[in-house]
């Protein structure tokens, strides 16, 4: 059941939805992000990829933006990697700075929203690689890692 719950109330605060959960008040949030066109929709923009026999080095968005989703799936038996970049081209892997990076499990996946958003100023970009360290340029299989990111 949704309450509502007012924020600095003594300073003319904001009221926001929130859900009551045995006792503990958690925020509600929708995000409807602005200062770009897919706000007019109500959300973001989204990215899919199915794994090419590569390291699938992708930009995203060649200018700054946030990611607010990210969902991933393996179905490979081993772990898989996904690695973000501040960057405004596909990235150079093994060599470029990771400021993001994922295990994705063997036969799993792993879906996550970040709640005020994953910032990058220059660019949003990727890859995915067989090994954990962040130098890692081991190629992953055709279609064994599906890869969705909701931006803005």
């Amino acid at each position: 059941m949704a309450d509502n719950v007012t924020l600095n109330a003594g300073s003319g605060g904001d009221t926001i939805a929130a859900d009551d959960v045995s006792g503990v008040k958690y925020q509600i949030v929708k995000i409807a992000p602005g200062g770009d066109g897919a706000a007019s929709l109500g959300g973001g923009t989204v990215h899919t990829k199915s794994s090419a026999a590569t390291t699938n080095a992708t930009s995203v968005k060649a200018s700054a933006g946030v990611v607010y989703h990210l969902s991933v799936t393996n179905t490979n038996s081993s772990p898989r990697y996904i690695r973000f970049y501040n960057k405004a081209s596909a990235p150079t892997v093994g060599t470029d700075t990771v400021v993001y990076g994922l295990a994705i499990p063997g036969s799993g996946g792993a879906t996550i929203n970040f709640t005020y958003g994953l910032p990058f100023t220059t660019g949003i970009a990727y890859s995915l690689t067989t090994g954990a360290a962040d130098t890692d340029t081991t190629a992953v299989a055709a279609d064994e890692v599906k890869v969705n990111v909701v931006y803005v």
